[in-house]
């Protein structure tokens, strides 16, 4: 098996599938759980989203397609474009966060006004939204940061796009029909760890990068459950809402 970089040709072409697979499977994701809602609208519910809902579908959707194009312009070992490209998504990214962050907590506004009494258990769902975007926030930045540390760089990006899947699969159609958030959150939790597993096992090592960072998006989403479970977040949600 040939050398190329210190890397083995072999180990190399299992990367570029790991990675491969994961995107195609994330935008898959995405697609499937959004498409009565955004994608195929027009098919099951004619009336019109507020135009900030349309800026917010465009952008988290640029974002896993851009990671696909990423992907295989590596493959393809285009690297010049993939840095040119990896601006458009960094800007993509930056814009994404605040309008991720407003329309959740707008979300969580139309949620207490028709429920303003039960809304502790209402109120889970923005914890995890906004745990989220901290988390994607989070990965992101440190991606760029390690950039010139590719093998560290691609696995942070496969991250933060694992930690804004949650509401893809919570709304695809009958998928966790009566296993509630916490089935959800278990559910959701098999796609990181899938990918996860498969590299350490190739590489026969678990990746730093997978290692702290896996373990960072898998225990983020039943901390932001637990947190929204509690009287001092209902407390500041409450307070946020009425902003």
């Amino acid at each position: 098996m040939r050398k190329i970089g210190g890397e083995q040709t072999g180990n190399r072409n299992g990367n570029h599938r790991l990675f491969s697979v994961f995107s195609i499977v994330a935008l898959a994701v995405v697609f499937t759980g959004f498409a009565r809602t955004f994608f195929l609208r027009f098919w099951f519910a004619p009336r019109a989203l507020p135009l900030y809902l349309y800026v917010h579908g465009l952008l988290f959707t640029s974002w896993f397609i851009l990671f696909l194009i990423q992907v295989r312009l590596i493959s393809a070992h285009r690297v010049d474009l993939h840095r040119r490209l990896g601006v458009l998504a960094a800007a993509v990214a930056g814009f994404a966060i605040p309008v991720g962050l407003g329309v959740a907590i707008h979300a969580g506004k139309r949620v207490y006004e028709l429920h303003a009494k039960p809304f502790l258990l209402e109120a889970r769902p923005l914890a995890l939204d906004l745990g989220a975007c901290l988390a994607f926030t989070v990965f992101v930045a440190t991606a760029l940061f390690l950039r010139h540390r590719t093998d560290s760089h691609k696995r942070l990006m496969l991250l933060a796009s694992c930690s804004i899947l949650l509401p893809a699969f919570g709304r695809i159609p009958t998928l966790l029909e009566g296993h509630g958030l916490w089935g959800l959150v278990g559910f959701t939790e098999i796609v990181p760890l899938a990918f996860i597993v498969y590299d350490t096992v190739r590489h026969r090592r678990l990746h730093p990068a997978f290692g702290w960072g896996g373990l960072g998006v898998i225990a983020s989403w039943p901390t932001f459950l637990l947190i929204g479970s509690t009287q001092y977040w209902l407390r500041f949600t409450t307070w946020l809402v009425r902003l």
